[in-house]
């Protein structure tokens, strides 16, 4: 057993627009955009090969225990319970009981819950025991959660020595749906709470003592017709007049624009990734 005592309850001084960061609160209707929107990403090759190729880079086969952080709907975890040179267990956390539920019921589905603990816990205040884990991953979190450096500290607290640490996110400042600048930035501003935190990465996890071993970076772009960007839109009607950075009268409009430039051939849309594969040291 590896579960440590209760933490006191965490607060956070820090005012939060981002939908993404407190799924724990959200309505039946966002948790459920939230949901279909994380696990939309599944069926985009483009962004499940960043996530191959992270994990192919990382030399998962030798992990029996892995720590995925901010699980969602378990898009990665479940992935890597697929992966044939993989067959150690995982715990999965999420701060949303909800996304846990849909998490399970998406593995069990597939017949792949039997390998995955699924816990709800904060990611900033793990409830976990110290060095435990081989491998760690926080998998589109940091650019969420109200303190990323705390993510930080803590899976390099759980990892053990020689552990392995991924950080993959988005660098969402780069996010563009072609030339409506505003647009793009009310759209940052309703989901993003740390939107260059993937640039302060490497001098982050030196803070916490984690050596960077190695990097990738992709740019996912769609010019002409849109995929990957098409369940981000559909997200968009519901969540953005939700956090008062648009009417929905606004957001209709533009996701109507955008629909309609991808039928006409003319969409351009895209944003920049990276992770990052840090090491503990021995």
């Amino acid at each position: 057993m590896y579960l440590r005592s209760l933490a006191p309850v965490k607060e956070y001084l820090v005012v939060l627009l981002d939908v993404y960061s407190r799924t724990h609160e959200l309505d039946e209707q966002s948790i459920g955009a939230v949901a279909a929107r994380l696990e939309a990403r599944s069926s985009s090759v483009r962004y499940m090969g960043m996530l191959h190729e992270y994990l192919d880079v990382a030399d998962v086969g030798g992990a029996e225990h892995v720590l995925a952080l901010g699980c969602g709907t378990g898009v990665e975890v479940r992935e890597l319970i697929r992966r044939p040179d993989f067959h150690g267990k995982v715990t999965a956390i999420d701060i949303s009981a909800e996304l846990i539920n849909r998490a399970k019921a998406f593995a069990a589905q597939e017949g792949r819950g039997e390998r995955v603990e699924w816990l709800v816990d904060d990611a900033q205040s793990l409830n976990l025991t110290t060095a435990f884990f081989d491998l760690v991953i926080a998998h589109t979190l940091v650019s969420h959660v109200p303190q990323p450096k705390r993510v930080l500290q803590e899976a390099a607290r759980v990892v053990r020595p020689g552990g392995t640490v991924i950080i993959f996110d988005g660098d969402y400042a780069t996010l563009t749906f072609g030339p409506d600048r505003e647009m793009d930035e009310r759209i940052i501003t309703a989901l993003i709470t740390n939107p260059r935190v993937m640039r302060t990465m490497p001098h982050l996890l030196r803070d916490v003592g984690l050596e960077l071993a190695d990097s990738r970076g992709w740019v996912l772009t769609e010019i002409g017709r849109a995929d990957f960007f098409l369940a981000a839109l559909q997200s968009f009607s519901v969540l953005l007049p939700k956090t008062g950075v648009a009417t929905p009268q606004e957001v209709e409009a533009f996701v109507a624009s955008q629909r309609e430039a991808s039928e006409k051939n003319t969409f351009f849309a895209g944003y920049n990734y990276y992770a990052l594969i840090a090491k503990r040291p021995l």
